[in-house]
């Protein structure tokens, strides 16, 4: 877990909502690249439009007080929330 001392619970949640935003973009260009294709894979899109629409509510729904939570999204090799 992250622990910058001074606020770091208010530090440690802003800095979660930032991962969260960092692991959109993989599935972003993913989505983008998949549309270049001369024949796109629906079905590899819709993949990545759910996981952008779930990074979404956990991102909106985050609180501060998600202790738990805001430590896993800040622990370094959790593959959920690692960005490549």
């Amino acid at each position: 877990m992250l622990d910058l001392w001074i606020n770091s619970g208010s530090i440690n949640y802003e800095v979660a909502l930032e991962v969260l935003g960092q692991s959109r973009q993989p599935f972003m260009q993913a989505i983008h690249d998949e549309r270049q294709k001369p024949v796109p894979s629906p079905v590899f899109i819709r993949y990545c439009q759910s996981r952008l629409a779930a990074l979404d509510e956990l991102q909106d729904g985050l609180k501060p007080t998600d202790f738990a939570t805001i430590e896993r999204i800040l622990t370094k090799g959790d593959a959920l929330f690692t960005v490549q």
